[in-house]
């Protein structure tokens, strides 16, 4: 089949836009390659054509980015009709590829959980799919490399992943900003405590990437025996600081799965 478009998105809020941003950087794919429907829209973006008419890309796009919240989504499936799209790509929170395929009569379905780091291209992406073939799939995973890492997760799974990765830039501001208070009431100024608190965490980070040796044994490695370190994490230890995060993630996922099934 024909298309005048190679990709469309339905919606065009901050991660369609990292999408597109990321596309355009890498050349993968140029302005004329992507089709974008919003009701909200009054000029274009990155001169990109658009239409507050959902049904032209519907009608006209190889693959459609679904890039609106799940309620809308709900509003919307009666568009889907006369789908001759060859695959759905979601991005919708909550939303499985079962439900996608149900309600747009494609028959390729490959669902997304990024996060948002990929607005800067530093996010990383979980992908599953539904009877997606080998073409698709990497069509796929080749979009969101342009914003992120990627990693291929079973979709029974993905609630799992939105309470590490989907929630977990949140968890990491939380703790650098306690970084950055602690540094505050040493006697640092804000702007001080703030670089040498993101420094760290980007440097640590990498060491846990890189290193050879588990997670436990880095620990270790900075803490001395009677040293400074060790009364941070025994004072972490005692106030289970450990176990709480653990606890979080599992309270987001419960959350996660609740949502999921509304």
């Amino acid at each position: 089949m024909n298309y005048k478009y190679k990709l469309g998105f339905i919606g065009c809020g901050n991660m369609a836009k990292a999408i597109i941003n990321g596309l355009l950087a890498s050349k993968l794919l140029t302005e004329k390659d992507m089709f974008i429907s919003t009701p909200s829209m009054k000029e274009k973006y990155c001169n990109i054509e658009f239409s507050n008419n959902n049904s032209d890309i519907i009608s006209s796009c190889e693959y459609v980015v679904l890039a609106v919240k799940p309620q809308i989504f709900k509003s919307i499936v009666s568009e889907f009709k006369n789908n001759i799209a060859k695959c759905m790509i979601s991005i919708m929170a909550g939303v499985s590829c079962k439900t996608i395929f149900d309600a747009t009569n494609c028959n390729e379905i490959v669902r997304i959980m990024p996060n948002t780091p990929c607005s800067i291209g530093e996010g990383v992406s979980a992908i599953t799919s539904f009877n997606a073939n080998e073409e698709s799939i990497n069509f796929v995973e080749n979009i969101f490399k342009t914003i992120s890492k990627t990693i291929f997760v079973e979709e029974k799974y993905f609630d799992a992943v939105t309470s590490v990765s989907g929630s977990g830039p949140a968890y990491v501001y939380y703790f650098i900003k306690a970084m950055i208070d602690g540094g505050v009431k040493g006697g640092l100024n804000y702007e001080q405590s703030k670089a040498l608190a993101i420094s760290t965490f980007i440097g640590a980070s990498k060491m846990v990437e890189q290193s050879s040796e588990n997670i436990d044994t880095l620990i270790q490695n900075v803490c001395s025996k009677g040293g400074t370190t060790i009364q941070a994490i025994e004072t972490f230890e005692k106030n289970n600081i450990s176990s709480g995060i653990v606890l979080g993630i599992e309270n987001c996922r419960k959350r996660s799965e609740e949502l999921s099934k509304l």
